[in-house]
């Protein structure tokens, strides 16, 4: 991989109300040192993608994919990347951002994330730094 390892966790949809006061199911940890890697999660089950990310660099990560199944209906949904910001008052130190990724409905998808440099207009210059292979499954 270039530039980051690529950190997958998963958790659980929160519980029903009639089920609130027992704790969430923790999923393990997952991290990812090769260029692509397959997962699987169940309808409904969640995945977070975390990167480090250093804003200084001009740099930005994306994460897409999740369609689609023959019916054109989305197999799982990555939602918009949210960078938090260091607890630091070093300049350059770097961040992270995290995506959450849904399983919505039986099937298989590509989830790729990818390195934009400063200042690419267009995704001609995106670099592919990792292919999730996701397969859903039913509960």
């Amino acid at each position: 991989m270039t530039a980051a390892s690529l950190l997958l966790g998963t958790a659980a949809l929160a519980a029903p109300a009639a089920q609130a006061a027992q704790p969430a199911k923790k999923y393990p940890s997952l991290i990812v040192t090769q260029d692509s890697t397959q997962v699987r999660l169940a309808v409904g089950e969640k995945m977070r993608i975390r990167l480090s990310t250093n804003r200084t660099t001009g740099y930005t990560w994306i994460a897409d994919g999740g369609c689609c199944t023959s019916n054109d209906l989305s197999i799982a949904k990555v939602s918009k990347g949210n960078y938090k910001a260091p607890n630091t008052d070093l300049v350059g130190a770097p961040g992270v951002t995290t995506w959450t990724i849904t399983a919505l409905r039986p099937g298989t998808t590509d989830i790729s994330v990818l390195s934009r440099p400063p200042g690419a207009d267009n995704t001609m210059s995106d670099e592919e730094v990792a292919m999730i292979h996701l397969i859903v499954t039913a509960k």
